[in-house]
């Protein structure tokens, strides 16, 4: 006899809803805390007559379901990654460059989903939007913008992708921005980065982003295989779709990912179990400024994005949407078919009430009384852009940009620790302000997409 005291979680891609991943080669175990797992099945109380005084009456049984969380502390790329001779979606040295969890969050929000044809496809990311390296492709450069040598270097990146400049991939001082404008080969950056490196032997580095799209409603169903130390110890949870997707991004820890995922049918597999080691990843460092760590905000003042942005705590970014199923008497499980309705991104913090905070009217115009500057947002409907970024090294670089959000719940005021702080939501809205000299679309890249999440 063998306890189930160890776990292992791994996922892969189905070829269809209804069709669970019988390929057992498909299968990418997760670096995960061990999941949370709950079973549901349809049970029918009738008061029927048994017959015999105090016997528990027969329940009517019917369909099987389930919920699946577990989280994830935020992954880079691939351990020893290699970005002069392997690309983010390309070909790897070794093991996929892309962290599985990081294809789990563009299967979630919908990004190029008609690129992942295949499983392979699928853990190779190709269904994220991927920037190739260009050695020295850099021509010169402002925090704001990059220049490139050529459109050959130039035509590897896409607006609204995350992209990354620096001398080497060990450098700790690389330029981390969003490409906002693409034109003549020239790269303006959503907002100022942090570094400026300006150098023409400075290369462009290799990028993945996950980014809000219409293709959500093509999200691949998944197979998620929970198992033990046991051959016979494992679960097959069928018919994965994901419901919400969550992460932290507090000052001083490093970003935290949880999936709750709702599944459609499970069984035991009795073949299948024993544990598993995920392939190797780097870790994202936690969020300070000795690696280049830094919020930024819009000033209402000024209308600029990219103003840094200190006193947030309670952060958290989160995905959601509603699974609308259509059940069908034919189908093994009951439901035909699940679609994904409604995402949402949505940002939630608290920071503090500060002397410099702006006063506004009622026509937002700055004055001496008035509503404080969240409370003047709401009422106004002003955009809100909010970004986050960190990364001292190429392949352990994060980021995410909602760059146009609205505060969609009155500020609440509160003391945090002796302190009066203002706790905010802000969801993505619609954006339309990014161009392009090149052939990428909001159809098959990021470009014009309300929320963003990158890695380099």
């Amino acid at each position: 006899m063998s306890a189930w005291n160890d776990s292992s979680l791994l996922v892969a891609m189905q070829t269809a809803f209804g069709t669970p991943n019988a390929t057992d080669s498909d299968y990418q175990a997760l670096l995960a805390e061990v999941p949370t797992v709950s079973f549901d099945t349809e049970i029918t109380e009738l008061e029927l007559m048994s017959g015999q005084v105090g016997a528990a009456p027969e329940r009517i049984v019917g369909r099987r379901s389930g919920t699946v969380s577990f989280s994830i502390p935020a992954e880079g790329l691939v351990t020893d990654y290699s970005p002069s001779n392997e690309d983010p979606g390309g070909v790897p040295v070794g093991n996929e460059v892309i962290p599985m969890w990081m294809n789990l969050l563009a299967n979630a929000m919908g990004s190029n989903l008609s690129a992942a044809t295949t499983n392979a496809n699928f853990i190779r990311g190709l269904h994220c939007s991927t920037s190739q390296y260009t050695s020295g492709g850099m021509a010169s450069g402002t925090a704001s913008s990059i220049v490139c040598d050529d459109a050959t270097a130039s035509n590897k990146i896409d607006v609204g992708q995350l992209v990354v400049a620096a001398l080497t991939d060990a450098s700790t001082v690389p330029q981390i921005g969003w490409v906002k404008t693409k034109s003549s080969q020239t790269l303006t950056l959503f907002e100022a980065a942090v570094n400026n490196v300006n150098d023409a032997a400075a290369n462009l580095y290799g990028t993945a982003t996950a980014y809000m799209s219409s293709e959500v409603a093509s999200t691949k169903a998944l197979t998620f295989r929970w198992t033990g130390p046991n051959a016979a110890l494992c679960y097959e949870l069928i018919d994965a779709i994901c419901e919400s997707v969550k992460f932290s991004w507090n000052v001083g820890e490093v970003p935290t990912v949880e999936f709750s995922y709702k599944f459609y049918e499970f069984r035991i597999n009795k073949l299948d179990g024993g544990l598993v080691v995920p392939d190797s990843y780097n870790r994202i460092p936690q969020i300070i400024g000795s690696v280049n760590g830094r919020v930024t905000m819009r000033d209402p003042a000024t209308g600029l994005s990219g103003t840094s942005t200190c006193g947030i705590e309670s952060a958290a970014w989160e995905w959601s949407a509603t699974l609308r199923e259509t059940k069908c008497h034919g189908s093994s499980t009951g439901i035909q078919s699940v679609e994904v309705i409604n995402p949402r991104c949505k940002l939630t913090f608290s920071i503090p009430h500060d002397t410099a905070d702006g006063v506004y009217d009622a026509a937002g115009v700055a004055a001496n009384v008035g509503q404080h500057k969240w409370q003047s947002s709401l009422e106004t409907g002003y955009r809100q852009s909010v970004g986050l970024y960190v990364g001292s090294q190429v392949g352990k670089i994060f980021s995410f940009l909602v760059p146009s959000g609205l505060i969609t719940a009155g500020p609440q005021v509160a003391d945090r620790d002796g302190t009066i702080a203002y706790t905010l939501e802000i969801e993505a809205a619609t954006y339309s302000a990014d161009t392009t000299d090149t052939a990428e679309t909001s159809a098959d890249s990021p470009l014009d997409s309300i929320a963003r999440v990158g890695l380099a």
